[in-house]
Order: C-alpha cells, then sequence, then structure tokens
C-alpha cells in the first residue's frame, strides 16, 4: 500500500482562499485618510467612511447596526446638518403614524383625506431618520415600508425626500452569553431589511484599540469639531464619478454577482434578485466614493475588488434579522467569486472554483489530471482538510486522497506532509492491546460490528485499517457508521479501484 511521492517546496496558491480563521483579521480595506468620522472625534469608523459616502452620494436607503452609546444618531444628525437638509428624526419605539403624516381631515369635497401639516411631519422633509426601527410595532413598520422603499407616503410621493436612514441595536442573538439583552428590540422583517441597501454594523468600544479609545476619552473636551472637507463636495464629486460609471460598468462585476450568490448562499446568506441588483448599484457607488477619499488622500486609484468586498460585507440584509455571520466565510466566498469572474471559459480553475465544496472542488481537480498544476491541487488539496471538522473526517479525507494522488501526481512538500499526516495510522496498522471504559469502549464494540460486515476486498480493507485506527478516542461525535459511510462516498467519488 506504500509509495513513493516526489516533493517540491512551494507557496499556497492565490487562486484559493485562505482556509484559515485569520483570512477576517484583514477583511476591510483601509481608507486613506477619514475625512467623515475621525473629524468628528468618532474612532473605528475609518474604513466604513466610503460606504457611508456611497449612501450619500446614491441616495439609497442606509441602516446603521450597533450598540447603543456608538454614535450612531450623531453621526447622521451631523451629516444632515453639514448638507443643510431639513431633517425629520423619529423614534420607532414611540412615534404614532400621525406624528409623521399630521392629522387626517376630510378634503372639501369630503370624498378623500387630506393632511394638516405639524412640525414634525414628514411631508416637508428631505432626510427621515428612523431610530430603533426594530422596536416599531408590526403595524407601524407596514406604514414605514414605502417610505423606505420608494419615497410615498399613502401613496403620495414625498418629492422633497432625498434620504432615508435608520438605526438599530443588533438582532436577539440567543446563544450569544455575553450580548446585551435589548428587551423590546426583534428582528427586522426580511423584506423591509431588503429595502436598504446599506447595511453597516459599526463599531463598538470593544472593538477599538486602546489608542483609539484614549483618543475617545480625551476628545469630549475639545467641543464642536467640523468636517476638513464640505460633506456636499464630497458628494457631488463622488455623483459625478458615479453617473460615469452608471454609463458603462465593467462587465467583470455582472460576473461576480453571478458568481457570488450560490458562495453567499452557502454562507448563510440568500441573496434576493433585488439584493443581487441593489449590489450592482453599491459596488459602483462605493467605487466611486473611495476614488474621491483617494484622490483627496493623493493616493493611486483603488481597484474594484476592494469595493465589491465592502459592498456585499454591508450589504446583507441578514444581519439585520438574525442571520448568523461567519466573516471568514463570507470573505472566502468574496474571493472565490472574484478569482472566477477573471477566468477564460477555458480555464480549467474556472471548472473548480464552480464548486462550493472544498472536497467536491479537490475531486474535480484530480479528475483535471495534468492540466492542474501540482502548486495549485496542493493549495486545493489543503483548503479541503482545513474544512474538515473532526480528526475521523480528516483522516479519511487523507486516506482516500493519497490513494488517489500517490501515482499521478509530483505533489508539493506541503501537500505531501499533510497527507501523510493524516493517512499514516491507517497505512500502517499495527496490533494494539487497548484497555479502554466507557464511551471508549462502546466506540470499539461499535468499529468492530462495522467491521465485520466488511469483506476481504481492497476497498474494505482500507476502510477495517481506518476504523481501527481511529480507537479509541477519535470517533467522538462521528459514528463508526458514518465513517464507513463517508469513505464508501469518497472512495467512489475519486474513482477509486
Amino acid at each position: 500500500m506504500s509509495a513513493k511521492i516526489k516533493t517540491k517546496p512551494t507557496q499556497p496558491s492565490k487562486l484559493l482562499p485562505d482556509p484559515s480563521p485569520a483570512v477576517a483579521q484583514h477583511e476591510e480595506p483601509q481608507t486613506p485618510q477619514s475625512l467623515l468620522t475621525r473629524p468628528l472625534g468618532l474612532e473605528g469608523w475609518a474604513h466604513l467612511e466610503a460606504v457611508v459616502l456611497a449612501a450619500l452620494a446614491s441616495g439609497d436607503p442606509l441602516l446603521l447596526i450597533g450598540r447603543h452609546g456608538t454614535a450612531k444618531s450623531f453621526l447622521l444628525e451631523r451629516l444632515a446638518e453639514s448638507l443643510g437638509l431639513v431633517f425629520r428624526f423619529y423614534n420607532a419605539s414611540l412615534v404614532n403614524y400621525d406624528d409623521l403624516v399630521g392629522i387626517p381631515v376630510p378634503d372639501e369635497t369630503q370624498t378623500s383625506l387630506r393632511y394638516i401639516s405639524t412640525p414634525a411631519s414628514i411631508w416637508d422633509a428631505e432626510v427621515v431618520f428612523i431610530d430603533e426601527i426594530s422596536r416599531a410595532r408590526p403595524e407601524l413598520q407596514n406604514k414605514l415600508f414605502p417610505i423606505i422603499h420608494e419615497r410615498r407616503v399613502q401613496g403620495i410621493l414625498l418629492e422633497k425626500l432625498r434620504y432615508r436612514w435608520a438605526a438599530m441595536n443588533p438582532p436577539p442573538d440567543e446563544e450569544a452569553d455575553d450580548a446585551p439583552a435589548y428587551h423590546g428590540a426583534e428582528p427586522l422583517d426580511p423584506a423591509l431589511a431588503d429595502r436598504f441597501a446599506f447595511l453597516i454594523e459599526v463599531p463598538g468600544w470593544d472593538s477599538l484599540t486602546d489608542e483609539a479609545r484614549k483618543a475617545v476619552l480625551i476628545d469630549q473636551f475639545r467641543g464642536r469639531h467640523e468636517f476638513p472637507v464640505p460633506v456636499s463636495d464630497l458628494v457631488a464629486r463622488t455623483r459625478r464619478i458615479l453617473e460615469v460609471f452608471h454609463q458603462s460598468p465593467p462587465e467583470k462585476l455582472a460576473e461576480y454577482l453571478i458568481a457570488l450568490a450560490p458562495l453567499a448562499a452557502k454562507a448563510g446568506h440568500e441573496l434576493s434578485t433585488r439584493r443581487i441588483t441593489t449590489l450592482l448599484r453599491s459596488i459602483l457607488a462605493i467605487q466611486a466614493a473611495r476614488t474621491v477619499i483617494a484622490e483627496l488622500s493623493a493616493q493611486p486609484r483603488p481597484g474594484w475588488e476592494d469595493a465589491a468586498w465592502l459592498a456585499f460585507r454591508h450589504g446583507l440584509p441578514g444581519i439585520a434579522h438574525g442571520v448568523k455571520t461567519n466573516h471568514a466565510a463570507l470573505l472566502a466566498s468574496h474571493r472565490q467569486a472574484w478569482n472566477l469572474c477573471g477566468l477564460d471559459a477555458s480555464d480549467p480553475w474556472r471548472q473548480i472554483l464552480s464548486v462550493t465544496d472544498p472536497v467536491e472542488r479537490l475531486v474535480v481537480a484530480t479528475r483535471l489530471g495534468a492540466s492542474i498544476d501540482p502548486v495549485d491541487l496542493a493549495s486545493i488539496l489543503t483548503s479541503a482538510f482545513a474544512a474538515q471538522p473532526d480528526t475521523a473526517r480528516r483522516r479519511t479525507l487523507g486516506l482516500i486522497a493519497y490513494l488517489a494522488l500517490r501515482e499521478n501526481h509530483a505533489l508539493p512538500a506541503i501537500a505531501v506532509e499533510t497527507l501523510a499526516t493524516e493517512a499514516r495510522a491507517a497505512l500502517q496498522p499495527a496490533r494494539r492491546n487497548l484497555t479502554v471504559h466507557g464511551p471508549g469502549l462502546n466506540a470499539c464494540r461499535e468499529v468492530a460490528g462495522v467491521c465485520a460486515g466488511l469483506s476481504d476486498s481492497p476497498k474494505d480493507k482500507h476502510c477495517r485499517n481506518l476504523l481501527q485506527s481511529l480507537l479509541p478516542d477519535n470517533l467522538r461525535g462521528t459514528k463508526p457508521s458514518e465513517v464507513r459511510d463517508i469513505f464508501n462516498t469518497l472512495w467512489k467519488k475519486f474513482d477509486l479501484r
């Protein structure tokens, strides 16, 4: 059962997402200069400025999600003030619908209603900010829906309304013991959440560096700050660039979004047709904003990939209604989609990257044979191993992959080391006398039962060796029968004989 595999040193391929947990540490591209937040004394927001500026330039609805005391309202109020717009603030947990529209009275014909405006009514508003939107009663959320979605009240167009902003605390998380309980706050209705183009999770105290925390503490004594560049100028410049982008958006963005949708779903975020079309607009707006910020910072023109990532990362409705978010998985999905859309149709990597499951991707790469460079095959292999949740599954994959690759590829050293580590125990079985009790004894009995049903074929001999190598402690959470079934499935997938 042994065979020599030639090796060569290499670096992992850049085409595949980094499977390690550290992938999320550098997920946000940094803005060259803070023009909107740090000048106001806000720390930790700099990487979000392009998204905020994109919302200002596009006019698409913006939702800020964060814990209490994270300056959500402060930022939005200062932006509206700097733009010189008529601003209406509503606390959704307290407001009544009549507070928005005024007092309804019959018109002169007695056939319809007209509204007597109050100083707080919405009719002359240019900016509407709905705070605590997740605390609104369901019937009020339904009435807020057309305001956010289409700038209408009772079917009447709000002609002056330019911006629709909202804020909320994070939706309840029953599994997080250390999360504050926001009593009365509910997950936002998914259809309402889907109407926000930009959904930004704002930074809290625990996400700041010590240096940033010191800056926040001292800044409270420095009085009012002003923006270094008028916000109206930033918005006007961004809009001019955005208009150019609208005329001829890069074709690659459409390919990226088509590739992204199934990958996002696998990461837990289903994207509606509306959301995918919204993401294209958001990418263009964010890239326009990043271009303006870079120009004012005397930095090189930014690339499109970071704009795509920011639009995706801050355009997920699920974060407003409680969908679990794995940032590393999101970033891996983005990178895979971006790499996929840049490949020629005949490139074998397009076929590989079209597969979302890491093990299935390894199967495809193995079948492609010599058309895949061993260096790239090593990256696919290590990614598949990194995705395995326990020793039993990892060793099963290691044994199968070794049997499939031992004669056909001059694998790099990193792949051989991975295979050797996982497959050695199953390839070199030894007679052992085990003294076990409790769960370990049950595992031994279950393995014995499964092995009794195996034949003397080469496949079943390998399976028997694999099962015995996992005793006594490496079957926790995985039954021997499950290991046998996984082994048989992979044996078939890899076309082993």
